[in-house]
């Protein structure tokens, strides 16, 4: 096999810049295509998950990950966009019990998709219409809180530390306890760690899908994984498929084989 380029880089992202301009930065450093897998907010800070080069093709893998948060709410203050940003547009009185409050939201939750968001409304993030002054009705969203805990309370002040599905949105968990973000970071995504960021570091691809189970290949099974050709392994799932420690494709396992789903040459 040559040598493989790119890889995976875990980028602590500071509140302001949008994603899109930490994934032009690392284009330009790396000299390598680049994609980002799963988005954060231009106000949010933390990790963001960089993919560069082929490796680019994972990201399907690795946006539905859990993530983790550390949020700090105003409470008592109900925003058009969730955060500090946005005009308020109702006052409420702060919750008589907050860790019932709190607990209530764990499970699966419908919650509405804040205006400040990322996501595309026909074609345009939501926050660069909110910008420009252009009101949407968005969407609301199935998602899984895992845990919600709360890290202090100084009324109206809530920190909060969550885990949660993929999809989530921090400001609509604001929004329903009656408040608007002050602060969000984003902590972990999956396995990975804000604590390993580093935008120096590249990891290599066979190491961007520690939670996928590793399978060996043998010289002539190489060249059929290569070529997208089914391998015979046990097995249901989703699997990396290597060859002297480097990642060759992406396999989904039944029936008795491994077809190769996502190959990288």
């Amino acid at each position: 096999m040559p040598e493989q380029t790119g890889g995976l880089v875990l980028y602590d992202k500071p509140a302001g810049p949008s994603s899109f301009a930490v994934v032009r930065e690392l284009r330009r450093r790396h000299g390598l295509k680049a994609g980002h897998a799963g988005t954060l907010d231009p106000l949010a800070s933390g990790l963001l998950l960089v993919l560069l080069g082929p490796s680019t093709r994972l990201a399907r893998y690795l946006s539905g990950l859990d993530k983790r948060y550390t949020t700090t709410i105003e409470l008592g203050r109900r925003t058009a966009t969730g955060d500090a940003e946005g005009e308020v547009v109702e006052e409420r009185p702060l919750p008589e019990d907050m860790h019932a409050a709190v607990a209530a939201l764990e499970g699966e939750v419908d919650l509405p998709i804040p205006a400040a968001s990322a996501v595309k409304v026909e074609g345009v993030r939501a926050y660069r219409l909110h910008r420009k002054g252009v009101r949407v009705e968005m969407p609301s969203r199935r998602t899984t809180i895992h845990e919600a805990r709360i890290e202090r309370y100084e009324p109206p002040l809530l920190e909060l530390a969550l885990h949660v599905g993929s999809g989530t949105y921090v400001r609509a968990i604001a929004d329903t306890l009656g408040g608007h973000c002050k602060t969000l970071r984003r902590t972990a995504v999956g396995p990975f760690d804000i604590a390993d960021a580093d935008p120096e570091r590249v990891l290599p691809p066979l190491d961007a899908l520690p939670f996928l189970p590793l399978l060996e290949l043998g010289d002539e099974e190489l060249g059929r994984a290569l070529s997208g050709s089914a391998i015979a392994r046990e097995g249901t799932g989703r699997a990396r498929l290597a060859y002297r420690g480097r990642l060759v494709a992406v396999a989904r396992l039944g029936g008795g084989s491994a077809r190769p789903e996502t190959v990288l040459r």
